[in-house]
């Protein structure tokens, strides 16, 4: 008999590269809406399931260099195990082999004893986004405009002037008497002070040159002052702050907590037990005897909007939706901060396949070729720019005025006592 080799090539490394319509098998999550399997590729919808549409994408182009067929397998979780130690989903569908390759995943200790992760053909995050919370719902604004030094000069300036006006006006009263004139004590003169400090001077003054000089001065200085004051409340009224970076300024801070409703959220927000995380989850995001804060991706992103709230999401459909829905203004002050702190998900596949250098191989080239590039521009969101030419009005809250209003209530609940000292003190002085 004759054998005749109708092989293309006899290059073995060539002839492993073309695996002649075998079937290769990806198993994708979906944990948006099962229309997703419909709209894989199309770029439609493309804010459900974006980081399996981002794999797919990736690893077809790498079933076309190797010639192989693709099958699609379709599950609603990554895997993790179950209280009897069994696995589901994604994991289970490579640890039993009828899958090849899978959704991005994130590396967990678990997982890698399990499965190998090939190749990351995309990034993602999910980590807290939420918007700057105004300046005076973390610090008290009417202490900031000046710095300490500046506050020390003031205090020191009113009691020079003080003293200055206490000795003019005890020289005065030696000199002559009239009604609106300052008798020489000190009441007279604190109440000279406080009536310049809050621009609302008083009925008593000084009658000689010596005595108007200083009063002139301390006016002109105040006034300036005031000034100056004034418009710093203007500006820190609207400025938010930037004091909320970490995770332990979240947790101390005066935001509220939330965290999209999907089965990873739940798995980490209960895995990761360092002691500032775990007091996050116990005492903002399901805090006992409460119903635990998880909510839609739409109920999220309109709940960051209103503000004062941190949301746990991923963020390339979170920050897509939020192109969509905000305004200009609303996208200058979003903040992230990350929660589970893993490095980007990698592609999974089987432990010890035979196609896992065939993979890496094409990944690689699909890398160095611009083509992953190309498909995550296409398909990521990068966080919202903000435009910084939008001038919008925003109204002032019970919140900003606060300590305004403390001091307020203070100074009604201080007056009855001081009456009733007044009162006393006349009748003894009287008797």
């Amino acid at each position: 008999g004759v054998i005749v080799d109708y092989r293309e090539s006899r290059v073995l490394s060539y002839r492993r590269k073309n695996l002649r319509n075998h079937t290769l098998t990806m198993v994708n999550v979906i944990t948006d809406n099962n229309d997703t399997r419909n709209h894989m590729d199309d770029r439609l919808h493309l804010h459900q399931d974006s980081i399996t549409k981002m794999s797919y994408n990736v690893v077809k182009i790498c079933f076309e260099m190797l010639n192989a067929s693709e099958k699609l397998v379709f599950t609603h979780t990554w895997g993790y195990r179950d209280k009897n130690g069994n696995w589901q989903g994604l994991v289970d569908h490579l640890i039993k082999k009828t899958g090849d390759l899978g959704t991005l995943s994130i590396f967990t200790k678990d997982r890698m004893e399990m499965i190998d992760y090939i190749a990351m053909v995309g990034s993602t995050a999910v980590r807290f986004v939420f918007r700057e919370p105004p300046l005076s719902y973390i610090s008290n604004i009417f202490t900031m405009p000046f710095t300490g030094g500046v506050w020390v000069a003031i205090v020191v300036c009113v009691l020079g002037c003080s003293v200055f006006l206490y000795i003019a006006s005890k020289w005065e009263a030696t000199m002559s008497m009239h009604q609106f004139q300052l008798d020489g004590s000190w009441t007279d003169v604190i109440i000279l002070i406080i009536g310049a400090v809050l621009q609302q001077g008083c009925t008593l003054e000084p009658r000689y040159a010596a005595g108007r000089t200083v009063t002139l001065l301390l006016f002109l200085a105040l006034t300036i002052l005031y000034a100056a004051y004034s418009a710093n409340i203007v500006v820190l009224l609207r400025a938010p702050s930037s004091s909320v970076r970490t995770l332990p300024d979240i947790l101390n801070s005066p935001l509220k907590l939330g965290a999209s409703d999907f089965e990873y959220n739940r798995y980490f927000f209960k895995k990761l037990n360092e002691p500032v995380r775990k007091a996050i989850y116990d005492k903002k995001i399901a805090p006992k005897g409460k119903k635990p804060n998880f909510y839609t991706m739409e109920e999220g992103v309109a709940k960051i909007r209103k503000g004062l709230f941190a949301f746990h999401m991923e963020l390339n459909p979170g920050y897509r939706l939020i192109q969509e829905t905000y305004r200009e203004d609303e996208k200058c002050d979003l903040v992230e901060v990350d929660y589970i702190n893993e490095i980007d998900p990698w592609v999974p596949g089987q432990k010890r396949s035979p196609f896992k250098d065939l993979f890496k191989i094409n990944f690689i080239k699909i890398r160095e070729a611009g083509i992953q590039s190309c498909i995550h521009h296409r398909l990521h969101v990068p966080k919202p720019r903000c435009s910084g030419t939008v001038s919008t009005f925003s109204s002032v809250g019970i919140t900003d005025m606060y300590p305004a209003m403390l001091a307020t209530l203070y100074g009604m609940l201080l007056a009855p006592a001081v009456l009733v000292m007044e009162i006393m003190y006349h009748r003894l002085t009287v008797l």
